[in-house]
């Protein structure tokens, strides 16, 4: 066989591995290594809506007069993107196999971690404005929403990961949309006049999750 036909079998080989969903270990390394840096970038990205002084100002009356509605949106801000990241976490550690498809929504989910720094420095500058809060939570839910689909491709619809019982892999994507559920659930509220209640809401998506990772723990052990 000449080096063309050679080049061309191989070619149709890794083809055929892509659209059976059978990948290397080393490519979904690359996957994952490449996700971890978004999110990275994202997280690093919030601080710098945080104002900082400049050359003479007196440092201590400048901490004293700083809005703390930005400090809360970094807070807030850092723990959502993380949660997304726990999850990404979570999911790819029971992934073997992936296909186009999985590219494509981990691109998109990736697409919208990257976009969060800039709501949430809105959020910062106007944390009692009601637009801005219902901003901020479309586009978490947005984020969710984008994961779940993930979720569910890789799990449930393609079955990429290690055999995993139905009700695991349900649960998988069931945890995904606490997230996206709880900030859907706050834009009513703050479009009732009430944007620091809707913020309020927002502490159930990191409570619940917590508490369904002990719940799971401890139905995995009875099991």
């Amino acid at each position: 066989m000449d080096a063309g036909h050679g080049a061309a079998g191989e070619t149709d080989l890794r083809g055929s591995e892509v659209r059976s969903g059978i990948e290397s270990t080393d490519a979904l390394d690359r996957l994952i290594f490449f996700a971890d840096a978004v999110f990275a970038i994202a997280m690093t990205l919030l601080v710098l809506a945080i104002p900082r002084p400049e050359n003479g100002t007196d440092v201590r009356s400048f901490l004293e007069h700083q809005d703390a509605g930005k400090f809360i949106a970094y807070l807030i801000s850092f723990w959502v993107i993380a949660l997304f990241w726990l999850a990404h976490h979570r999911l790819f550690r029971v992934v073997r196999r992936y296909d186009y498809g999985v590219l494509l929504l981990n691109l998109l989910v990736l697409f919208c971690i990257a976009f969060l720094p800039y709501p949430s420095a809105i959020l910062g500058d106007h944390g009692t404005d009601v637009a801005a809060t219902v901003f901020y939570a479309l586009c978490v839910a947005a984020t969710g929403a984008a994961f779940t689909a993930l979720s569910w491709y890789v799990v449930m619809h393609r079955a990429f990961t290690v055999p995993l019982p139905r009700p695991t892999a349900r649960l998988y994507v069931l945890r995904v949309l606490i997230v996206p559920a709880v900030f859907l659930l706050s834009i009513p509220v703050a479009l009732a006049q009430h944007p620091a209640a809707a913020q309020k809401l927002w502490l159930l998506s990191f409570i619940v999750p917590a508490l369904g990772s002990l719940w799971m723990r401890r139905h995995g052990r009875r099991s």
